[in-house]
């Protein structure tokens, strides 16, 4: 067997199942390119019931069980986020199936010590952070509902990680676009200076997309003007990139992840949230779940017709763009 014949049958086990709850689909951000539209509030009680019942219908038959959490911003429904992951982890310690870390994709606004401190505890150990360059550039287009600034309180809430003896891993995905390229160089120094010999830290470099809506007067940066931006990126960081995984399989090809949205709709993609097809099924309140098999047919198409570009990205094909170039890089400091 292969290496992607492998990647393909771990992704198909069926003792393996990942949960992707996105406990509120408000926020407190107001970035000027996301595609959300914030219309769905928190998780209701009776969804988060729900949730507890699917994992608990689920274990037995499972080996390996890893819950993430997206949003909206997923800590504005913090207490959700603590309460799942706490009764997730003793369930699975009882049944003795494997929980696996999790990952929370956050704006690391509200991600202070004490909540990081609980959230590790909890099995969340998995940290998605983007900053859009240094203060000056990242507070232009990363804002808060009333129009102020981000960046320092993120950046204070890292450093007070940083200095934690946590066990965490934080991917400081750093956005690229036309008109943040000295900014976005600035903070790479800032963040080899700062977290460069701390191997808990990485950096995911990825221009910014039109992911289907406008990108909110953003200048998208694309093509080899993104190439030369990365390499200087990765010059600021010290550190070379490991490049693009030729045979990646994205969640939304696996038949064994599911996205559960905050009214209780079951899609496969965290990007294309508005598409019509990206509504797979419906989780129920006793724990079941029903699913729309010809919908989630077309997610599937990837693994039955062996073709990596749509295990890699099964929306972008018909929907949006293809996605650009990415690096993810180590900033161990070579000093």
């Amino acid at each position: 067997m292969n290496k992607g014949d492998m990647r393909i049958a771990v992704a198909t086990h069926s003792g393996f199942l990942e949960l992707i709850i996105l406990p509120t689909e408000n926020c407190n951000f107001r970035c000027t390119y996301c595609y959300e539209d914030f219309q769905i509030g928190k998780m209701s009680p009776e969804i988060v019931s729900g949730i507890k019942k699917l994992i608990e219908h689920r274990l037995p038959k499972l080996k390996v069980f890893k819950l993430n959490w997206f949003g909206g911003e997923p800590l504005l429904a913090k207490d959700q986020v603590l309460d799942v992951s706490q009764y997730a982890k003793s369930a699975c310690e009882e049944a003795g199936v494997r929980f696996a870390p999790g990952h929370i994709t956050t704006n690391g606004y509200m991600l202070d010590i004490k909540t990081l401190q609980r959230l590790v505890d909890a099995g969340q150990t998995h940290y998605q952070i983007s900053l859009d360059g240094f203060q000056e550039g990242h507070d232009t287009t990363r804002k808060l509902q009333s129009g102020k600034g981000t960046f320092e309180k993120i950046w204070n809430n890292l450093k007070a990680a940083k200095e934690s003896n946590l066990d965490f891993n934080v991917v400081i995905r750093l956005h690229l676009t036309a008109d943040n390229l000295e900014s976005a160089e600035r903070l790479a120094q800032e963040i080899d200076s700062e977290f460069g010999r701390d191997s808990r830290f990485t950096v995911f470099i990825k221009p910014i997309g039109n992911y289907g809506k406008d990108a909110g007067g953003v200048a998208l940066l694309k093509g080899e003007a993104a190439n030369s931006a990365i390499s200087n990126i990765e010059m600021a960081l010290n550190k070379q990139s490991h490049g693009d995984d030729e045979q990646y399989i994205c969640y939304a090809s696996k038949p064994n992840s599911l996205v559960i949205r905050a009214n209780g709709n079951i899609a496969k993609c965290t990007v294309a949230l508005y598409d019509e097809k990206n509504t797979v099924g419906r989780l129920n309140e006793d724990g079941t779940v029903q699913i729309f098999g010809e919908k989630m047919a077309y997610w599937m198409r990837g693994i039955s017709e062996q073709d990596w570009d749509i295990l890699s990205c099964p929306s972008y094909l018909r929907s949006y763009e293809k996605p650009a170039e990415k690096k993810i890089i180590e900033i161990k400091s070579v000093a």
